[in-house]
């Protein structure tokens, strides 16, 4: 899950155009599509309440007009409803804060190899 937490977090530096993409990023891995959404939900659940990302709300997916941060205290309520997990609605994005940013800079050394693998599909 680690690996995961990396991907997701690299995902919000790259400055992601919505949570549906987080679910592509299990692509590779030979699991329903209730198990993807399953693991994302539960990678960003953590990495949002580490304070590794902020969840914000925009108008489109060119991400050009953002309509709120999301209070922690929403992202259960939004998590649950899958209208947000959908790229033709509001769009959810992750956004990475300073925390994550750091956490990024520590971590991604440990797993340079393993990133690197993942991420080119290997």
């Amino acid at each position: 899950m680690k690996i995961e937490k990396l991907v997701f977090l690299l995902n919000a530096e790259e400055g992601n155009p919505g949570i549906y993409d987080l679910i592509w990023e299990l692509g590779r891995f030979n699991l329903t599509i209730e198990d993807k959404y399953k693991i994302a939900r539960l990678v960003l659940t953590e990495i949002l309440q580490d304070d590794l990302v902020i969840l914000e709300k925009y108008k489109d997916f060119k991400l050009e007009e953002k309509i709120a941060t999301i209070d922690k205290g929403e992202i259960d309520e939004l998590l649950n409803n899958p209208f947000y997990w959908y790229p033709c609605n509001e769009i959810l994005s992750i956004s990475l804060t300073d925390k994550g940013s750091e956490y990024l800079d520590k971590e991604i050394p440990k797993y340079a190899d393993k990133i690197n693998a993942r991420l080119s599909g290997k």
